[in-house]
């Protein structure tokens, strides 16, 4: 298991999680997050709710696709220097299929630190 403590635009959170995912600002993943939140250009975070089907034609659907966004003041998206993400079960439809993924923009002056069982940083976002 492993500790997060994140300080994000003056909040603190920690939270143990069996895995973590940081994607930094110049690689692949964190464009195509950038492209896929485009209509947005300050987000705080982000929730990607993938399309779920009844059927295996996808012909029924039971889900639509939904991007959720809070926003921030004074931030563009571009300017992040991360994005952390984190499983989302999506609590109208509790399930694995209905799962999506939360984004979690780190921005200049945010915090984010990665512990192992031991309480040594193995990751650190500053």
């Amino acid at each position: 298991m492993l500790t997060v403590k994140s300080s994000i635009n003056g909040v603190t959170h920690i939270c143990e999680q069996e895995s973590v995912t940081i994607v930094r600002n110049g690689s692949e993943r964190f464009s195509q997050i950038l492209e896929q939140t485009k209509s947005h250009s300050n987000p705080d975070f982000v929730i990607w709710l993938p399309e779920v089907y009844a059927d295996e034609e996808c012909k029924e659907p039971i889900q639509d696709e939904e991007l959720v966004f809070s926003e921030r003041e004074g931030v563009v998206d571009s300017d992040a220097i991360a994005i952390l993400i984190n499983d989302y079960e999506n609590p109208f439809h509790p399930g694995e299929a209905f799962k999506g993924l939360e984004y979690q923009f780190i921005y200049l002056g945010d915090n984010v630190y990665v512990m192992n069982s031991h309480g040594s940083t193995i990751e650190a976002v500053k």
